[in-house]
């Protein structure tokens, strides 16, 4: 699968829409243009079988198994918070393909484009990613690999990041509940390696 597929599914599986502020800037133009219509491309549609969502704590994990009978998993821990009476949100947490494991870091008010997102685990040293333009920031499986395992070892996880418009924020979240959904989640993802073990 190629990585343009495996970041498509992963936004796919972020579970809100990839871009609010983004969604409303594009009906506003709608509108003003009256009675034009705007052509859109169909959006590829992906069949996919629940298989696994459970909540513990703040964290949320949910599998699905799509067409190809392979599981992609997501667990993500959201807070919510107001900023200018605006209702914003951070939302974070791995996301799996059978082939990678990527970490997610979304607001719905968006990054300052060029800003550092910072994410620490306990007393580790920062992982720190150049904050891109929009609302969400998948985070190579590489670096992932690394705050995953901080994680499972870890007790809280914490991220500094600036808004679009120039805030800065601070998430944090207890790594207890996230522990008991990814043993969960393992299970889940087991199922790929059976599926390529009964070839």
């Amino acid at each position: 699968m190629n990585k343009f597929i495996i970041t498509a599914v992963l936004a796919s599986l972020i579970g809100f829409a990839a871009n609010p502020a983004i969604a409303k800037e594009a009906d506003a133009k709608v509108a003003d243009q009256g009675a034009m219509k705007q052509q859109q491309m169909p959006m590829p549609i992906i069949k996919r079988n629940h298989l696994f969502e459970e909540r513990a704590g703040t964290w949320k994990a949910t599998c699905d198994e799509m067409e190809n009978s392979k599981v992609y998993c997501r667990m993500f821990h959201i807070e919510q918070f107001g900023e200018w009476k605006t209702k914003n949100f951070v939302q974070m947490g791995p996301a799996w393909t059978p082939e990678a494991v990527g970490f997610v870091v979304a607001t719905y008010l968006g990054f300052k484009e060029g800003t550092t997102v910072s994410i620490g685990i306990d007393k580790h040293k920062r992982h720190e990613i150049t904050a891109p333009k929009g609302n969400n920031l998948m985070i190579s499986p590489e670096v992932t690999e690394k705050i995953l395992q901080e994680m499972e070892n870890g007790h809280k996880i914490v991220i500094y990041f600036h808004s679009y418009s120039g805030v800065r924020h601070l998430s944090l979240a207890d790594l207890g509940a996230f522990k008991t959904l990814l043993t969960k989640v393992k299970v889940q993802m087991a199922k790929n390696s059976q599926l390529e073990n009964a070839k």
